[in-house]
């Protein structure tokens, strides 16, 4: 049996999510184990409200928190176990619209949406170490403001499992292998 390996089950969707893994035969584990085949990180923290409108600067202390909950604690997670992955070896990241230059509409927060922005960064770095190795990665917005956390983890459930997109040039998601991409519940690119 394989093991699942979440960084929390504390909200709903995470709580789906890995029904959704049990109910396919997997084993879903909180602590770093042998064979684990998926990494998912689930959380949403809570980081320090900004109360900050654009073009009155950047409350650096929030920022600086949101760093620390965003990046910092997932990526020491991961890597703790990294080295107990087996095959599909994948990596999955819970994100959203916010963490889009494109997309997002925000007009504050900017603390956590910048510490996402810089997560996708550093995955695509990882992406470029670990590709070769096996591992491959998945970003995804569970759009928690729009459907249940049920949909939600049904959809992420389907996203994160997929054989690797290699299928070919008129598989739209053909480029999730090569190129880091965020894709919502309905399957769309989210733009960065």
């Amino acid at each position: 049996m394989q093991n699942v390996y979440f960084t929390t089950l504390k909200n709903d969707f995470a709580r789906g999510l890995a029904a959704q893994f049990e109910n396919h035969g997997y084993q879903v584990v909180t602590e770093s184990c042998p064979d684990i085949a998926f990494f998912i990180d689930t959380d949403f923290p809570e980081v320090p409200e900004e109360d900050r409108q654009v073009g009155e600067g950047i409350n650096a202390e929030a920022a600086a928190a949101a760093y620390r909950k965003v990046v910092c604690e997932p990526l020491a997670k991961l890597e703790t176990v990294l080295p107990y992955m087996t095959s599909p070896r994948r990596i999955c990241f819970t994100n959203d619209v916010r963490a889009s230059v494109n997309w997002s509409a925000e007009t504050r927060g900017y603390g956590r949406n910048m510490a996402k922005a810089a997560l996708n960064q550093i995955l695509v770095l990882s992406k470029n170490g670990l590709i070769e190795k096996g591992y491959t990665f998945r970003l995804f917005d569970p759009l928690l403001q729009t459907l249940s956390a049920e949909q939600a983890a049904g959809s992420a459930y389907a996203y994160f499992t997929h054989d690797r997109f290699d299928d070919g040039p008129d598989n739209k998601f053909r480029q999730d292998e090569r190129n880091l991409v965020v894709r919502d519940a309905l399957g769309r690119e989210i733009p960065w």
